[in-house]
């Protein structure tokens, strides 16, 4: 068990902070095996509800995605908390968002996509992250007018177009992100995601339009091929 414990310790790889991000934050990139059996021994810190999740999904890689980020996160609020990684208890907030129900629980945010997942944890302020495979067949023109505000569609247009796609994803996965810490989750009701902006990027940061509430972003160190961002409140 110990070895497969620490199987899932070590697909997880904790990313720098990117400029100007609060010391109390922390996040972590998980290496996710969608191949992975979910029987595999380093999934049984989940609980049956999890598992009984994982088993609607359709696909083997997204039941896989989101055991092994699960279990991740499991053994990162128990490093957090000191309690047992399987004993920890979720609960779900008015618009769903996940806490744990714990007396110093630290709030959390996660996200996956291909093969990686994102974790941020912080016991001072709300966190959200996203993670999306940037894929060069994708035509992001397809979502632009539901993602993009005016001032993001038009940083984007004078932009040469090679560099198009690549912003267009850092954009995506900054709204997302803030959308996350929020708490609103997409189509939340509260912010539409092409109602505020968070063009211009400068160094890493972004512009946060403070439509969205009191939250910064910032874009993450990501793999080849993923745009990635963090968010936080302020």
């Amino acid at each position: 068990m110990n070895a497969a414990r620490d199987r899932v310790i070590e697909a997880l790889q904790p990313l720098p902070l990117p400029a100007g991000a609060p010391v109390d934050v922390r996040v972590w990139l998980v290496a996710i095996d969608v191949a992975l059996p979910l029987n595999d021994t380093g999934l049984a810190v989940l609980h049956a509800d999890e598992r009984a999740r994982a088993a609607r999904f359709l696909r083997h890689e997204d039941a896989a995605r989101f055991c092994i980020v699960r279990a991740a996160l499991r053994h990162v609020l128990a490093a957090q908390t000191g309690d047992d990684p399987a004993r920890l208890t979720f609960d779900a907030g008015p618009n769903g968002r996940p806490t744990l129900a714990h007396a110093d629980a630290p709030d959390f945010n996660v996200s996956h996509s291909g093969e990686y997942g994102l974790i941020a944890v912080s016991h001072e302020r709300r966190v959200g992250v996203d993670i999306e495979a940037a894929r060069a067949a994708f035509d992001w023109r397809e979502l632009a007018s539901s993602v993009l505000a005016e001032r993001d569609r038009h940083e984007i247009d004078a932009m040469p177009e090679g560099a198009q796609s690549d912003a267009f994803f850092d954009c995506w996965t900054a709204k997302e992100a803030v959308l996350k810490a929020h708490g609103v989750g997409i189509g939340g009701g509260v912010i539409a995601m092409d109602g505020f902006s968070v063009l211009p990027r400068e160094l890493g940061r972004y512009a946060v339009d403070r439509r969205a509430g009191a939250f910064e972003a910032s874009a993450l160190v990501a793999p080849t091929g993923y745009a990635a961002a963090l968010a936080w409140s302020v």
